[in-house]
């Protein structure tokens, strides 16, 4: 894989995650009793932050400073383990309660966070495997 081709997947896949995790924020803001305070914090913290984390990336890439591979893979992993936790979290809040259009939001934002948790996890992987 070429030095481009390793940017040009870095930009599509950081701007997934980007995508995802503004759909689980606006999703979050339709659906936000969450019914557990930790849930409701830590999704909201997580959502919000990795918006601004993933922001950064993409100011560093455009005034050519990108980010070291190791803080990258970093915030990969972290990304990883709290989009699946929020998720997790959110499943178990709101699994038992009546079907309403609430808990049909908190579900999608909640397989949303999962598979960003695993599109994070998958940029880590391939990240370390970069030479």
């Amino acid at each position: 894989m070429s030095h481009g081709d390793h940017k040009g997947r870095l930009t599509v896949v950081k701007f997934l995650e980007l995508g995802f995790a503004i759909a689980c924020l606006t999703l979050h803001f339709y659906s936000f009793n969450d019914r557990d305070i930790v849930t409701s914090f830590l999704a909201t913290g997580t959502f919000t932050g990795f918006i601004i984390v993933v922001v950064g990336v993409f100011a560093g890439v455009l005034m050519r400073a990108p980010i070291h591979k190791r803080i990258d893979i970093f915030f990969s992993v972290l990304g990883c383990a709290l989009f699946v936790t929020s998720g997790v979290f959110i499943i178990e809040s709101w699994e038992y309660t009546f079907r309403t259009r609430t808990r049909d939001l908190a579900l999608i934002k909640a397989a949303l966070s999962i598979v960003n948790g695993v599109m994070f996890g998958f940029d880590a992987i391939f990240t370390f495997r970069d030479k």
